[in-house]
């Protein structure tokens, strides 16, 4: 009988975003925009599928995911899986280095009360199957990712387990996140990955100017929300080619941001997505320039997860969850045929003042007061895109649709 090599490959992100992020080191040009245009592919197969919806993702969980995957991956698979995620030419320990470079220097290089910004990788293996041991050494090596074996016949431990190690890599807001019903004696592994990030503004907002105000869903209903606001400097650019317009929100102490990207017409989000598809938002942010911005910008929260097995079919991933898929390097009894069955993601998002309660609630500044006859507008009171990144990568992305 033909076992599944995943029956869930659940790649999770959770963000509260209102913190810093220091990335200490460098990491190779060529590398960081694989995983630029990687997000770029997969933002078009998302976000327009969803465009009635509010979504969260993270490129990078998903990239990462996939990544460690394709080190079990043989043939047509391989080279698919190579292709789609931009993993480059080389062995596979090669790749795997590569790959290692990127998670080594940003998820484990902690400042001293400094930001949260992790990423951990388990795979949970059937008992009766034995990992390869070359496959093993380079998940460990490179990708921190320990091998555990479990007996998903008895389905409720397993996923109690499963269950349990998310919570505490996601800081206790991820629970739950499997039923017994997501694995069974069939099952030959659960690969995942969790992805938490928490920072604060550079520039926060105060609680004090936070106010009601109308959010258009479109043309015809709007709703009331609450708007926070501010005046400041920051990175701003007028798109013409896309009716849109841009803002760079830092976080403090670090080359991380959110990139906010307002179409001009309310019911503009469509045009302005599909002109975005497989662009490389390093190019977008090439154009901003430091300017005096009135900032209004909505608190929100978004919880999405998808299944994102039709998307990656969509982007060339078809073989590996097809019959022809080859994985044979993952089990060290390579004999027995695997394919992945199911690929799931879950995001959290959550924008406020300042990130943090405590910060949020006392924050008050003081200004010159002054009339700038070139001070900017970015109200964003209607549907738009956004992308919390640095120039090596995108680490979550999305649109915000509706309240």
């Amino acid at each position: 009988m033909t076992t599944s090599l995943i029956r869930a490959v659940l790649t999770l992100g959770l963000i509260s975003s209102t913190l810093h992020c220091t990335m200490a080191g460098t990491i190779a040009p060529s590398t960081s925009a694989s995983r630029n245009l990687f997000a770029a592919d997969l933002f078009g197969v998302i976000s327009l599928k969803q465009l009635y919806e509010n979504v969260v993702y993270s490129p990078a969980s998903i990239q990462t995911c996939l990544a460690l995957a394709s080190l079990g991956a043989e043939a047509e698979t391989a080279k698919e899986l190579r292709q789609v995620l931009y993993l480059g030419e080389g062995e596979k320990r090669q790749v795997a280095e590569n790959y290692g470079d990127f998670l080594r220097v940003v998820f484990k290089n902690p400042k001293a009360n400094g930001p949260i910004l992790k990423m951990a990788n388990r795979l949970y293996v059937n008992q009766n199957l034995k990992i390869n041991d070359d496959f093993n050494k380079i998940a460990n090596e490179f990708f921190d990712a320990k091998a555990e074996n479990v007996n998903f016949e008895n389905a409720r431990d397993a996923v109690n387990n499963i269950n349990s190690w998310v919570e505490q890599q996601t800081e206790h807001k991820i629970k739950n996140l499997l039923t017994p019903q997501s694995v069974d004696g069939d099952t030959s592994s659960v690969l995942v990955n969790a992805i938490y990030f928490k920072a604060k503004w550079r520039n926060p907002f105060s609680v004090t100017s936070t106010a009601k105000n109308n959010f258009k869903i479109n043309s015809k209903q709007q709703v009331q929300v609450d708007m926070m606001y501010q005046d400041d400097k920051f990175k701003y650019a007028d798109l013409p080619e896309y009716n849109a317009k841009a803002l760079e929100m830092p976080y403090e102490n670090s080359d991380l941001s959110m990139l906010l990207i307002l179409p001009n017409e309310v019911e503009g989000l469509a045009q302005l997505e599909s002109q975005l598809k497989g662009k490389d938002l390093n190019e977008i942010a090439s154009k901003l320039t430091q300017a005096d911005v009135d900032v209004f910008l909505p608190k929100f929260r978004i919880e999405f997860d998808i299944d994102l097995k039709e998307p990656l079919k969509k982007m060339g991933l078809t073989t590996m969850f097809s019959n022809a898929a080859n994985f044979r390097g993952l089990f060290a009894d390579g004999s027995v045929a695997q394919k992945i069955s199911d690929v799931k993601h879950k995001a959290f998002l959550d924008v406020n003042e300042a990130g943090s309660e405590a910060a949020a609630a006392t924050y008050l500044k003081i200004v010159p007061m002054s009339l700038n006859m070139d001070q900017k507008n970015f109200r964003a009171d209607h549907p738009f895109v956004f992308a919390i990144r640095s120039p090596t990568a995108v680490y979550f992305a999305g649109h915000l649709a509706k309240f």
